[in-house]
């Protein structure tokens, strides 16, 4: 049986990434691509109420980080696509602060990579895996990851648990 899952939506991340929340049985898989020492926004997710102001977003839990690279969170505005339940049709097309899943891969790392987390809402969870192809090159850095999170001097891998904000952007130039 189908439980309800309130303020789960279907938003776009002002860049122009579509972004997808399905309800808790679902999986959602996507593709990413990004170049070498570019991050690369992989999703961004919001939470409104009946008058389509922003309340707390959702929260992400990393199942199984990356290995070659880490995620974070982005606060950002996102603009709101679709309404998947609880009739919130009416904030279609507005904005709504979110957050936004963000990849970093580490420094010089070419190649594939894979990510797996989920989004609590408060009546729902989806999890979302995500494939990663990081390809050679690029113009310049506007943010990279360090080895981890905690030490960027570490060649430590991320380890699974909340969705950790986003080191300051570093350049490797």
């Amino acid at each position: 049986m189908r439980r309800p899952h309130s303020f789960v939506l279907q938003i776009v991340v002002v860049f122009g990434l579509f972004v997808l929340s399905l309800p808790s049985f679902a999986q959602v898989q996507l593709w990413k691509t990004t170049s070498a020492s570019h991050d690369v926004v992989i999703e961004g997710y919001a939470r409104t109420n009946n008058k389509c102001e922003s309340i707390d977003p959702p929260t992400v839990y990393v199942d199984r980080p990356p290995m070659h690279g880490i995620v974070c969170s982005k606060n950002g505005e996102l603009l709101l696509r679709k309404t998947v339940e609880n009739d919130l049709s009416h904030c279609l097309s507005k904005r709504a602060q979110g957050i936004q899943v963000v990849y970093l891969p580490r420094k010089g790392y070419v190649g594939s990579d894979t990510v797996r987390y989920t989004v609590r809402f408060p009546t729902a969870q989806h999890a979302v895996e995500v494939l990663l192809t990081v390809l050679a090159g690029g113009l310049h850095s506007p943010g990279v990851a360090p080895p981890s999170i905690d030490d960027p001097a570490s060649d430590a891998r991320q380890t699974p648990g909340p969705l950790p904000v986003c080191p300051a952007l570093v350049s490797w130039r």
